[in-house]
């Protein structure tokens, strides 16, 4: 979980005109989804876009302090990220969508995967082909990890990590029962490119010598 904490207030007005007057000041617009219905919020731009950079993905659970000052209530939400909508070409936020999750009802959720160490394979020629960058598990939301960490440092060249020998954080499972990889270390080794050369540079040679023969041929018939 993140232990930044985002901030809102409750928006009450909408449409294209107020959100444009919205960002002029310096806010965004942002909805929040979930089970206390569909709730207008309008944030501050810079520091919501700096805390949501130190963000892992937007699987990520993050609390989100919401604030009504008609009323003067104040809550706290435990909040995914469901959209980020960015200006064109500028490095600004304009919208955000949050989705509040259920806390007692698991989620599907995707979840980066970092590599550690160094393959064997790798360094004999092979390359890493990441077949997937993030795997589907299910868990409670206060159980979402940031990542999920794979070793490579047994890989030899043509092995290859499968979705199933994936081992997850406790309270966490695999959402399928397909066994598909999601690493591989494929090419070939160096040795193998070396004798390849060899041979080529084998036969163009042979083809220099009959070429040399021919010539020789020739000149002695004229």
């Amino acid at each position: 979980m993140s232990e930044n904490q985002l901030a809102a207030n409750i928006r009450s007005t909408k449409g294209k005109s107020a959100n444009q007057k919205l960002r002029q000041s310096g806010n965004i617009p942002a909805i929040l989804y979930g089970p206390r219905g569909n709730i207008l919020l309008e944030m501050e731009e810079e520091p919501t876009r700096h805390l949501l950079e130190k963000m892992t993905g937007m699987h990520e659970l993050v609390p989100i302090k919401v604030t009504d000052s008609n009323s003067g209530d104040c809550w706290t939400a435990q909040v995914v990220l469901r959209e980020v909508q960015k200006h064109p070409y500028k490095h600004f936020l304009t919208h955000l969508d949050f989705w509040e999750l259920p806390a007692s009802k698991e989620q599907l959720v995707r979840i980066p995967i970092e590599v550690t160490g160094d393959s064997p394979g790798v360094k004999g020629g092979g390359v890493l082909q990441m077949v997937v960058r993030d795997i589907p598990v299910l868990c409670l939301p206060t159980d979402i990890p940031s990542f999920v960490e794979l070793d490579i440092s047994k890989l030899e060249l043509g092995d290859s990590i499968r979705i199933q020998d994936i081992e997850l954080p406790e309270k966490v499972s695999h959402s399928t029962e397909e066994n598909y990889a999601v690493i591989s270390i494929v090419g070939r080794a160096k040795e193998e490119e070396v004798v390849e050369e060899e041979i080529s540079e084998g036969e163009e040679g042979s083809e220099e010598a009959t070429v040399d023969s021919e010539e020789e041929e020739t000149a002695n018939e004229e």
